[in-house]
């Protein structure tokens, strides 16, 4: 008895959280028999009915079955595709003087239904004027901060009908784009967020994340509200974003 409530509670629970289109329902049979469908009628404590993929109706009594689990539904005529993405954000800075504004376009390609690689690029246009030292050449000189990155972007993405959570993470270098493309240093960014799915390929994107932009040995002195401000080391912001993929 209590057995059986526990399986019929844990198929309401279920079916309610997560919804019939995106998983399949599990029947564990206690003669070894495993049966995938959709649970379409459940009698507490005696009976459940389950339709299969071929639309065949099976009812079994409660004494028979062992376990109902569930399992996500994959999809059999999925195929691997180019996926792009245009991303635009803010980043706030731990160091005052570093916010930036952010534009990533990337290309890529859905592998599976659940993960995706590209490569990326775009800018990082920072809010404030740059004076740059550079130990080799012993010069000093005012510039603007504007970084290009070149990163690999891996994804890992899971649909619950017209929406998908995300992690995302980039990894690559960023060049000085107003020093003749002078190598800065190590980036990367970590970022979570959701997709609202507009079709089947194209989404709209919102994420939160993290990003490390490292300044390799240089000393930049960062020329904000007339104040000189000395930096050496990595910077460090909270990234705020919003995009689309197609």
């Amino acid at each position: 008895m209590k057995k059986h409530l526990v399986l019929f509670l844990f198929t309401l629970i279920t079916n309610a959280a997560l919804g019939q289109s995106n998983y399949l329902d599990i029947v564990y049979l206690k003669n070894g028999s495993i049966i995938r469908g959709v649970i379409i009628e459940q009698v507490p404590n005696k009976s459940i009915k389950i339709e299969t993929a071929d639309e065949s109706v099976f009812v079994f009594q409660m004494d028979e079955v062992q376990k109902l689990t569930r399992e996500p539904m994959h999809n059999p005529d999925f195929q691997s595709s180019y996926k792009g993405i245009v991303q635009m954000g803010y980043q706030i800075s731990d160091r005052q003087g570093l916010d930036r504004l952010k534009i990533n376009i990337i290309n890529g390609y859905q592998i599976s239904p659940y993960f995706s690689l590209g490569l990326g690029t775009g800018l990082r246009y920072y809010g404030a004027r740059l004076r740059y030292y550079s130990p080799s050449s012993e010069t000093l000189s005012i510039k603007e901060i504007a970084l290009i990155p070149i990163f690999t972007d891996i994804r890992a993405n899971y649909r619950f009908n017209n929406v998908s959570p995300y992690l995302s993470f980039g990894i690559g270098h960023s060049f000085d784009f107003k020093n003749s493309f002078k190598y800065v240093g190590i980036i990367f960014n970590p970022t979570a967020g959701v997709a609202f799915m507009i079709t089947d390929k194209s989404a709209v994107k919102f994420g939160i994340g993290y990003e490390m932009q490292g300044m390799g040995t240089s000393r930049y002195y960062i020329e904000y509200f007339d104040n000189l401000i000395l930096h050496y080391g990595n910077s460090h912001a909270f990234s705020i974003n919003i995009g689309i993929s197609f």
